[in-house]
């Protein structure tokens, strides 16, 4: 039997079209993966604190507890990158997403402070492989529009932001701290279902150069992406400043929990609606450079006024915009760029690097900007020095470009 050319025709159409949607749904499946990874994050922060204290921890501990999974996230990150360029990429993330469910259900077994701790630093460690994990595999499936593509799933994270403090207190009132984790819980193992049958095996690509088989060497040898990771860290260094400060300085002026709350979802909303919109189509085919000192002086100009809180909140929430709008450019121009500069083979461990430098961004912006505080009587220094920090990076920005 001959096929006439139409009917040829058609059946390639249909191929096509079968062979995209089955991409597109890939694609959304992995950043799923970075949306519940992200939540189980936000989803902690309300409650993690309280829920040692009601086991009897001291306040040493409690701040130890907090900061456990912080310290061994930063390892996780690490040395997933690494295993994500020597192993397949899809099982490790189904691992690490197993692991980290089970952790997030051993929660409600714990009875001592000391057993909540140990948990932390498990958790933490497991959770590492996520963010890596699903950010590399994006990057191995977008070459066209990789700067809107990473905007949509940096969207899904500003997302998560919201949602996730909100649903846990919410939860937690309602049925109680474990009822927390338990959610969390099985929101990550309905996602690693979804992404174990939707998404296929994650083979690296074959147009990597011999240069780019070389692993971390060649990556601290790459002056762009050096660049890239200096802004990473200028960016969650402000981060850190405004989780930590923010809530004391508005209390300060006579503000709530409920007006930091709203501030922090204004700054959440605004970078979503950025990465989600068509602008970061022109990204990928102009200076990435531009876009990244462009973000760098939003975040400046939004610490700037946010230092002007000293004399009164009027400058609060047009602050939170613009730092919205430094962000909603900085992270999806910086993660595509981390996915250009490394080859297919070494793109696990760029990722695992640049979420370790995340993790340790917010930390030092948080630790620094406490430090600050106490030594001026300024109520607006931490936020002097967050604006001082991206002035100074926005030269060393102007060296990022796309590869070619």
């Amino acid at each position: 039997m001959v096929l006439s050319p139409q009917t040829l025709g058609n059946t390639r159409n249909l191929i096509s079209k079968v062979q995209t949607q089955s991409t597109s749904m890939a694609l959304w499946t992995i950043r799923a993966v970075a949306l519940v990874a992200f939540m189980d994050l936000f989803m902690q922060l309300p409650v993690i604190a309280t829920y040692s204290r009601s086991l009897g921890a001291p306040a040493a501990m409690i701040g130890a507890t907090v900061g456990m999974y912080s310290a061994t996230n930063l390892l996780g990150n690490l040395g997933a990158g690494v295993l994500l360029d020597r192993m397949d990429r899809k099982r490790l993330v189904v691992i690490g997403m197993v692991l980290t469910a089970a952790s997030l259900y051993a929660y409600s077994l714990v009875d001592t402070p000391g057993q909540l701790l140990t948990l932390r630093a498990f958790h933490g460690l497991f959770a590492g492989v996520l963010a890596p994990g699903a950010f590399a595999m994006l990057g191995d499936r977008t070459r066209s529009q990789r700067v809107r593509s990473m905007g949509m799933s940096g969207s899904l994270i500003a997302v998560s932001a919201v949602i996730g403090p909100l649903l846990a207190g919410w939860i937690s009132v309602e049925l109680g701290y474990k009822a927390v984790f338990t959610t969390s819980a099985t929101l990550m193992l309905v996602a690693a279902l979804a992404f174990l049958v939707l998404v296929p095996g994650s083979a690296h690509s074959d147009s990597g150069t011999p240069q780019d088989r070389q692993q971390v060497s060649s990556l601290a040898r790459n002056g762009v992406l050096l660049r890239v990771f200096w802004a990473v860290l200028v960016m969650t260094f402000g981060i850190g400043v405004l989780i930590n400060y923010l809530p004391v300085i508005v209390e300060e002026m006579g503000g709530s929990a409920r007006t930091s709350g709203i501030a922090f979802a204004t700054f959440s909303l605004v970078a979503t609606a950025l990465m989600a919109s068509p602008i970061h189509r022109m990204v990928d085919a102009k200076s990435r450079a531009l876009t990244v000192a462009c973000g760098l002086g939003f975040l400046c100009v939004s610490s700037l006024m946010l230092a002007a809180l000293g004399v009164g909140t009027a400058a609060l929430f047009p602050a939170m915009v613009i730092f919205g709008l430094g962000f909603g450019l900085l992270f999806p121009s910086l993660t595509s760029s981390v996915a250009d500069q490394a080859g297919s083979t070494q793109r696990g461990t760029a990722f695992g690097i640049f979420y370790a430098i995340y993790s340790l961004g917010v930390f030092l912006g948080a630790v620094i900007s406490g430090g600050v505080s106490g030594a001026f009587t300024d109520l607006g220094a931490p936020f002097y020095l967050a604006a001082a920090i991206p002035l100074i990076a926005i030269p060393i920005a102007f060296g990022i470009r796309a590869r070619r």
